[in-house]
């Protein structure tokens, strides 16, 4: 049996203190490791709670856009179907305003501009008169045509009175020439036939004997 000495003893005792350092090391390590991971761990989850809550923001503007972007687009296409229907209005009236003036006699398409700003013109020549060339005047607030024994106002700016003051007795009820209710007055100088249409004033004054061709006159103006 081997004795135990002093020098012995001694390396022993070293031997489980660097054995104790080890392990405490070891430990520390360890401890040290976990330690960096722990706050890895934490920083990695805090960028992953950043990126989550960004990309949550971004879905969120992106619907708030999209809500946008959808009624704008709404929006736009209700203004394209008025302005098409406005433009398709509005081609359907200059195409019907350009019949009525290519449908008008030679001698009376001088009124041509009238028609095209919606005021009512004749489209026939009244019968017995067709040989005679109307003189025709025109101005900012209307036009006249003038045959002889026959004439025709149109005035924006006159009102009914200023016809309807000359009447002899009494005012008729309106009469139906054509589509228009007018009335016929008896002036001092002929018949009158005055009726308001569309924003305008129009007159047809005319000896009687060419009544009948101021009557046709009349129901042809469109």
């Amino acid at each position: 049996m081997q004795s135990i000495t002093p020098e012995t003893e001694v390396k022993s005792i070293r031997r489980r203190n660097w054995r104790g350092a080890a392990v405490i090391a070891a430990f520390a390590v360890m401890v040290g490791v976990l330690a960096l991971l722990a706050l890895a761990y934490a920083q990695q989850s805090e960028q992953v709670d950043a990126v989550k809550s960004e990309n949550q923001e971004i879905l969120s503007q992106h619907a708030v856009i999209g809500a946008t972007f959808a009624k704008q687009s709404e929006k736009f296409a209700a203004q394209s179907r008025r302005l098409q229907e406005a433009l398709r209005a509005a081609y359907a009236k200059g195409f019907f305003r350009g019949q009525r003036v290519s449908s008008m006699p030679a001698a009376l398409r001088p009124l041509g501009r009238f028609a095209s700003a919606g005021m009512l013109v004749p489209t026939r020549m009244p019968p017995g008169l067709e040989p005679t060339r109307p003189r025709i005047d025109s101005g900012v607030g209307g036009y006249a045509i003038r045959w002889h024994g026959l004439a025709l106002f149109a005035s924006t700016v006159d009102p009914m009175s200023v016809w309807t003051r000359q009447a002899l007795g009494s005012t008729p009820q309106p009469t139906l020439l054509g589509s228009h209710r007018v009335r016929r007055l008896t002036g001092p100088s002929g018949v009158i036939y005055a009726w308001p249409e569309r924003g305008a004033t129009y007159a047809v004054l005319t000896l009687p004997r060419f009544e009948r061709a101021a009557r046709v006159l009349i129901a042809s103006m469109r």
